[in-house]
């Protein structure tokens, strides 16, 4: 009896929302968030182990940047999920209504997780790239890894695949990935999206966060 009762319970929780918004996956995508962070550690440490001198420490290094990349999107795209407060007060569209003026603050934090998540990623391997290939090689990191992570979000947020999809189902992906450089509707918002992406990066590493340096 008291584990139905507790099954009911769990499946009450499983079942919360806010605006329809499943309370359930806040705590997903930011543990999505979390796996790049976890792979860009590793790839610190990795880094700072072997400086890269085999050829194996090279493949293991390139390995696992990729996979940081794959999921380094969910971080920014934790911001677009902000889209959800929309129509919070149906019967009320010019004025705040009292019952769900809350979400507003709500949604924002939630959203802003994202943003300072998606700056402390990119200059989490900055000092890498860096090291690695000198102040050139971390120019061009900064310039190339925004519309990457941008083109990542879009195929999450438009094409709704996800991270993993990469290995499960790479044609699908790739197909997906052409429409954004061959059909104006789609490079119009990965243009866009890279900007902005581009403009919080640069804010988010005045307001958040100092240079990080990487010790030799």
């Amino acid at each position: 009896m008291n584990n139905v009762s507790g099954n009911f319970i769990f499946l009450d929780l499983m079942s919360l929302q806010i605006n329809s918004y499943p309370i359930i996956t806040i705590f997903w995508n930011i543990f999505l968030l979390a796996v790049p962070f976890f792979l860009g550690r590793k790839l610190f440490l990795f880094w700072q182990k072997t400086k890269f001198k085999s050829t194996k420490d090279k493949f293991l290094g390139t390995l696992l940047f990729l996979l940081w990349l794959l999921f380094a999107p969910n971080a920014a795209y934790i911001i677009t999920d902000s889209r959800h407060i929309s129509g919070f007060c149906p019967e009320n569209y010019y004025q705040i209504c009292a019952q769900n003026a809350w979400m507003i603050i709500v949604f924002f934090s939630y959203a802003a997780i994202g943003w300072i998540g998606h700056v402390y990623l990119i200059n989490q391997l900055r000092p890498l790239f860096k090291n690695l290939y000198g102040r050139m090689g971390e120019m061009l990191y900064l310039w190339l890894i925004s519309p990457i992570i941008s083109l990542g979000l879009l195929l999450g947020l438009v094409d709704r695949w996800n991270s993993w999809d990469a290995f499960l189902h790479p044609f699908g992906v790739v197909q997906s990935a052409r429409h954004y450089l061959s059909d104006w509707t789609y490079f119009k918002n990965l243009l866009i999206y890279t900007i902005f992406l581009y403009l919080l990066y640069w804010l988010g590493g005045i307001i958040f966060t100092p240079r990080i340096k990487l010790k030799k």
